[in-house]
């Protein structure tokens, strides 16, 4: 399968790729005619060299620029937790790459460079590009280039040699992987991997990507033990200050919890992040002007008024002299009416949660449609929310203060559909309604009818729908009189309805009406960056449905275990896995996966990846068993020329093979 996030699939061949993306990266700076290039360049390549294009990006740009001071630099190496869980990953992976002539960096969530290892022959070579800590590798400063561009996309990515934007960074090879936030999942930071493009390797993006996520671990575990000190102190300041509103936030402004009535006031939820609320973003604001000074955080507060609230006092919490949050405390009436102060994020609203680019290319789809009153066909597995995007395009719709019908036409006996959706007349049935019955078109007039598992409806009834949506009318069974409806259909299906046409089992009149918008939902398994969120999103949820003072948290195995599950039954299962650990894990603040359902864990333990974890492989066996199998693939099991492509011995390569117990299948 193609990846589009590689550069490159071998080593070989690499001043031909470099002297072709070279034209027609000549092509684009010459006269931004992308239609034109003499070669295919990945799109997310050439919509990064349009973004630069947009911005004034000079091409041919040498050097990266400051992007942070030796102030800000040194107070971020003391502060920073994303420097602190990382470095130490950072320089146990670097003894492994040492003679490679490879760079590793850290960067902050704005591209800025804060740490950076590598060999002094590699370094001397790329600091003349200002390839050093504290220069700024965003896209908008750098041009296309693995940091800056993979926060943009918030995937992983490598960019390669004339791939980049700026001409001065042509020498080179990126491969680079976002690192994000646990609970939040948006990007804290980048892990990048970079060397001079003659070195170019494919498997250093996948190294990139292994060491992004061991540092996710990390940050895991630092954030559990820390929301867990916050929670606790949040409950025994409440008994303190009783009638004063408090708000407790983490030193990265997540709301940890608050006064009941303060959070329907501002409307916000646990774990939100303070930004993401118009009014208290002024709080963001107030105590990142004094970052780096250590005077009074109540005097440079004190000013601030929300609602009718006055910020009263604030303090740090701290443990073993370290800041890890602050209480916020106001003064003020509160009333049990939320004021209508905020938008409500229209993914949580219709409990669409994520950040992936599946996720946002469905979305970017649905804004789209629901401004229309064309029909619309999701496709998509059985779990993935296909009832939940109805409901958002109908509400998104004009039709929103109309009716929303929904019927399952794999739910209702076959010879019952025609009564269900068309209605019937005063004796058409033996022992039907006496006055006869709407069907859900007539029911639904003026808005939107969804037909879920529409590949369930009977061939026979297939045209009666169609002539519905030809003519916008119905006919009830038993009658001859005809019904104007104005219905906007949204149909789903977790079936092939291409196939079935072939088949003869689908109307190919009928799915081509139906089809005129197609929405595909991916599996959550193809979200895996969504997994967490997505998890924290249903804590909340239940934590609420069962009255606990507060949300529990995952540990670091528990997290590692709903990030990395197939999941099969997609949201539907991960939201009953959820439902199942809150209610087994009600006297504990932390879930482990002894609260996990016993099929869940059953599973896991069969899994290939299991194996690994019996072997008891280190994260570099890992590593290195999955860069042989790939090139074991790739050259056919040739082992002198995996030998060679790994600058081993054939012995050596053997023994790896015998080790990791590999086998050609």
């Amino acid at each position: 399968m193609e990846n589009l996030f590689t550069s490159m699939y071998s080593a070989l061949d690499l001043n031909d790729d470099a002297s072709a993306i070279r034209r027609s990266w000549e092509d684009f700076v010459t006269d931004h005619n992308y239609s034109t290039l003499q070669m295919p360049i990945r799109n997310d390549i050439l919509d990064s060299w349009k973004r630069c294009h947009s911005d004034g990006i000079n091409p041919l740009q040498t050097q990266a620029r400051e992007g942070l001071t030796p102030i800000e630099l040194e107070q971020l190496w003391t502060e920073s937790e994303l420097y602190h869980s990382a470095k130490p990953i950072i320089e146990a992976v670097f003894q492994k790459l040492i003679g490679t002539d490879y760079l590793i960096t850290l960067n902050d969530e704005k591209g800025n460079m804060i740490y950076l290892k590598g060999e002094i022959d590699i370094l001397r070579k790329t600091e003349k590009m200002n390839f050093t800590v504290g220069m700024d590798w965003s896209e908008a400063a750098a041009g296309t280039n693995a940091i800056g561009t993979s926060i943009i996309t918030k995937t992983p990515i490598q960019i390669f040699a004339t791939e980049h934007f700026c001409e001065g960074f042509h020498s080179m090879t990126c491969s680079s992987a976002p690192i994000f936030q646990p609970y939040t999942r948006k990007v804290l930071g980048v892990i990048d991997i970079t060397g001079l493009w003659p070195n170019g390797q494919p498997h250093t993006l996948g190294l990139a990507v292994t060491i992004a996520q061991t540092i996710e671990q990390e940050l895991t575990k630092l954030h559990i033990k820390k929301y867990n000190f916050l929670m606790e102190y949040y409950h025994q300041k409440k008994s303190q200050w009783k009638n004063d509103p408090m708000l407790v936030i983490s030193n990265d402004f997540l709301l940890v919890n608050g006064s009941d009535k303060l959070l329907k006031t501002f409307e916000i939820d646990k774990m939100m992040h303070l930004n993401e609320n118009h009014q208290l973003r002024a709080i963001v604001r107030k105590l990142n002007e004094r970052k780096f000074d250590r005077t009074d955080l109540s005097t440079q507060l004190n000013n601030v008024e929300l609602l009718g609230l006055r910020l009263d006092d604030v303090h740090r919490i701290q443990t073993s002299g370290e800041t890890i949050g602050y209480v916020i405390l106001f003064k003020g009436n509160l009333t049990d009416k939320a004021p209508a102060m905020t938008q409500v994020n229209p993914i949580t609203k219709y409990n669409l949660v994520g950040e992936s680019g599946g996720l946002n290319r469905v979305l970017y789809k649905v804004q789209k449609a629901a401004t229309t009153d064309v029909p619309v066909l999701l496709i998509g597995e059985t779990g993935t929310g296909k009832e939940e995007i109805t409901r958002m395009i109908h509400q998104e719709s004009r039709r929103k203060k109309q009716p929303f019908i929904a019927m399952n036409c794999g739910a209702i006996q076959k010879d019952l559909i025609g009564s269900e959706l068309f209605g019937y007349e005063s004796g058409t049935f033996t022992g039907g309604n006496k006055g006869g019955k709407n069907g859900r078109f007539e029911a639904a007039n003026g808005g939107t009818l969804f037909l879920d598992e529409i590949g369930e409806m009977p061939f026979d009834q297939q045209v009666h729908l169609l002539r519905v949506l030809e003519e916008k009318e119905i006919t009830r069974l038993g009658s001859s009189k005809t019904i104007k409806v104005d219905v906007r259909i949204i149909a789903a299906t977790n079936q092939n309805l291409q196939d079935m046409v072939e088949k003869g089992l689908f109307r190919k009149d009928l799915y081509f009406r139906l089809n005129v918008v197609s929405i595909e939902i991916p599996p959550l398994r193809e979200r895996k960056e969504d997994i967490l969120q997505l998890s924290n999103y249903f804590l909340a949820k239940f934590a609420k449905k069962y009255e606990l003072l507060s949300p529990p948290i995952f540990d670091e195995e528990t997290a590692s275990i709903l990030a990395n599950y197939h999941w099969e039954g997609n949201i539907r299962e991960l939201r009953n896995v959820i439902e199942h650990a809150v209610i087994f894990s009600m006297s504990s603040a932390v879930i482990n996966r002894t609260h996990l359902p016993d099929y869940l864990l059953k599973n896991i333990e069969d899994s290939p990846q299991k194996e690994d974890n019996k072997m008891n492989l280190s994260l570099m066996d890992n590593l290195e068993k999955q860069q042989i199998i790939e090139l074991l693939q790739m050259k056919n099991w040739n082992i002198s020329a995996v030998s060679k492509e790994l600058s081993i011995a054939r012995s050596t390569l053997y023994r790896k093979i015998q080790k990791y117990q590999l086998a050609k299948t």
